[in-house]
């Protein structure tokens, strides 16, 4: 697909389900024993065919146990789009290394459909905070790690502000997760409601000296403009990413990050770093 198509990245997901609906569902490769969608275009199409509480492949396991120990692992997806569209290859990939992955969507508002992230943030902050509570309960866990996808790493940063939950946070890994806020400027942002434009929206308080911060960013990011506004000031608990820096050829967009092979394996290294996996470089998402 053409770069300027991936414009319309995780806010043009209603246009992308016409497009995406004319595409052959093609794509899957067998994972044992989740399978795992590698195609952005299905994963889409086919995630907002679905109800909003339908769980990617490998989520949603309340009799999960991590036989390595590891934190329970949630995720959360970017705007306008839902757990089942965003996460349909992070969650298998995740879960067919051995960690217990949870999800859910967040944001759904009474016009939106099944499509979430479009709700108040606070509010979804909220929803999350339970889900940890469900999550914790269920594993046995004492602290959970986030993977947030876009604004998925906002509502992680705002979760973390709640009273009494950073101390159940070990980490947080943002996916072209905007820090320091969306451009002003973009044409995309600007026809997006209120509630979900809000520029800066996740600079909302001190970084936490117990949770460890890892930010993957790309060059090519057509959301969070300029890209560096995926990062966070640098410090001992905070590890700032450019997917360029360790493939410096690649092209990968905004939804691309949650549906790269290089990406996944960082996100493996920054969730269990006493266990790292080979990064790989290829072609990503609009590569």
């Amino acid at each position: 697909m053409q770069r300027t198509l991936t414009r319309f990245g995780l806010f043009g997901g209603l246009a992308v389900i016409a497009t995406a609906l004319t595409t052959a569902f093609g794509g899957i490769a067998s994972a044992a024993p989740f399978p795992v969608t590698t195609d952005v275009n299905q994963a889409v199409a086919t995630g907002f065919t679905r109800p909003a509480t339908t769980s990617p492949a490998g989520s949603n396991r309340f009799d999960c146990r991590d036989r390595s120990g590891r934190d329970p692992v949630i995720l959360l997806h970017g705007t306008a789009l839902n757990q089942d569209a965003n996460l349909a290859y992070l969650a298998p990939t995740l879960a067919n290394a051995g960690y217990c992955v949870f999800s859910m969507t967040y944001g759904l508002t009474s016009w939106s459909g099944n499509v979430g992230g479009l709700g108040d943030k606070n509010r979804s902050a909220r929803q999350v905070a339970a889900l940890v509570d469900r999550v914790l309960a269920a594993t046995h866990a004492r602290r959970v790690d986030f993977v947030g996808h876009s604004q998925g790493g906002a509502i992680a940063q705002l979760v973390s502000q709640l009273p009494g939950r950073a101390a159940q946070i070990d980490t947080i890994i943002g996916l072209s997760a905007p820090n320091r806020g969306y451009s002003r400027t973009s044409n995309i942002t600007d026809r997006l409601p209120a509630a979900a434009r809000q520029p800066g929206e996740n600079d909302w308080g001190p970084r936490h000296p117990n949770i460890h911060y890892l930010n993957l960013a790309t060059v090519h990011d057509e959301i969070v403009t300029p890209w560096q506004n995926s990062l966070m000031t640098a410090g001992p608990n905070v590890t700032n990413t450019r997917v360029q820096d360790v493939c410096p050829r690649s092209e990968i967009g905004h939804l691309g990050m949650a549906f790269s092979p290089t990406v996944a394996a960082l996100v493996r290294n920054g969730l269990d770093p006493a266990h790292r996996v080979t990064v790989p470089c290829g072609d990503d998402y609009p590569g």
